[in-house]
């Protein structure tokens, strides 16, 4: 658990922006920093989950590169119990196996923001505006922000982790990487390991707006900062968007 008690201590700043990726992802990275970049200037911190070379010295040119020294963790399909794995494909679908990998490791990258306030940021977040106001939402008691998922069949309330507004060294990001170690062959993804412990802890969080991360599976909003295009049917709408774009 070394890992998850590690803070950097060479760069600390007062705010910042958090993103992560590994080869399979790292494809997005264009696309992402140009919205980003359009409307703020905001440091961001690159968290290597195992890029490629090229991408690594790519994400240097632009803000600093954290190295996430940690093998694949996340348990297999063949791992999971059976009944549980079934659940989880009837409701989602059978996409989702091939990102738990980096899923789970997102919570070791938060707990090592160099950032006293860090928004976590996922690469297929379309960032259509400023992201400053979202800073505010760290002086919460409890920390910690998100918005909240879409209904589903969870018992307590799922929250979306795409986009998280948190402060530096909170004991529920240390538990939540933790416990991805732990637990992970119980949770479909990150988000809902986070979701069970906050309903766990009783923790009453504060609410990202959902125009702060506004899920494709909603109606269009105009108004929306940052668009989620989560899930195979957004990563098909990105890259038609970079194609058009000339960011292949």
């Amino acid at each position: 658990m070394l890992l998850c008690s590690f803070t950097l201590s060479l760069f600390i700043m007062t705010s910042g922006i958090l993103v992560g990726s590994d080869q399979t992802q790292e494809w997005l990275l264009p696309w992402w920093w140009e919205n980003y970049s359009r409307h703020n200037q905001h440091s961001v911190a690159f968290v290597d989950f195992g890029m490629s070379f090229e991408k690594k010295a790519w994400c240097r040119e632009r803000g600093e590169l954290i190295a996430l020294r940690v093998i694949d963790f996340a348990a297999e399909q063949t791992e999971i119990p059976p009944a549980l794995a079934t659940d989880w494909e009837n409701q989602f679908g059978k996409s989702f196996w091939k990102s738990r990998g980096a899923w789970f490791k997102k919570p070791l990258a938060c707990v090592q923001s160099p950032f006293d306030r860090t928004i976590w940021v996922d690469l297929d977040c379309e960032i259509r505006g400023s992201l400053t106001p979202l800073f505010s939402l760290t002086e919460h008691p409890s920390g910690i922000a998100l918005a909240k998922d879409l209904e589903g069949q969870s018992p307590y309330q799922i929250y979306n982790s795409g986009v998280i507004v948190f402060q530096k060294n909170l004991p529920l990001l240390h538990s939540w990487a933790q416990e991805s170690f732990r637990q992970n062959h119980l949770f479909r993804g990150d988000q809902e390991l986070l979701s069970f412990l906050i309903a766990e802890q009783k923790l009453p969080i504060a609410e990202v707006p959902l125009l702060y991360n506004w899920s494709r599976c909603r109606e269009d909003e105009p108004k929306a900062v940052v668009r989620h295009w989560h899930g195979e049917f957004g990563r098909s709408v990105i890259k038609h968007e970079m194609w058009t774009r000339g960011l292949e």
